[in-house]
């Protein structure tokens, strides 16, 4: 068998080994918003225009590095939280969704560059993806958070 066939098949063993296990979202192509279902855990106040409120997503995200050499797997557990009203304004469901999807392929991506050991790309997954969502003068969503799992009784999403 030539090598590259082997280095093929290895790579496309290993990815239907991981989809098959069921571990969550494979970042390879990319993460979709619907991954990202925010749910609401402290209600806006009244009167209108007064700040307060914020909703979390859950996903658990498996971030893998298919590599003939050197191949990984992390599973994630990712709580992102929004503010339902930041200086900017209100921050819809749709948006947060499409922003906190777009954070986490820039981060994914990072972070499977750094070729970090498993029990530290978790970490440096969820640092970054929090830095493109705040970032001064890019980030979409001021006052945002990605942390492990916090919230209890929030759906927690998968994609597979």
């Amino acid at each position: 068998m030539h090598p590259w066939l082997r280095v093929t098949a290895q790579w496309i063993l290993l990815s239907l080994a991981l989809v098959g296990a069921g571990l969550g979202t494979c970042v390879g192509d990319h993460i979709p918003p619907s991954i990202f279902q925010f749910q609401n855990v402290v209600p806006h106040p009244p009167p209108p225009g007064a700040g307060g409120g914020w909703k979390v997503a859950q996903a658990t995200i498996l971030l893998s590095r298919l590599s003939p050499h050197f191949p990984a797997a992390a599973s994630c557990d990712i709580e992102v939280g929004v503010p339902e009203k930041n200086g900017k304004g209100w921050v819809p469901d749709e948006f947060a969704q499409a922003a906190a999807a777009r954070a986490a392929n820039e981060a994914a991506r990072l972070v499977l560059r750094e070729r970090l050991p498993t029990a530290l790309a978790c970490k440096q997954f969820r640092e970054q993806m929090e830095r493109v969502l705040t970032d001064k003068a890019t980030g979409p969503i001021p006052g945002a958070n990605v942390s492990g799992f916090i919230e209890v009784g929030v759906p927690r999403r998968t994609f597979q």
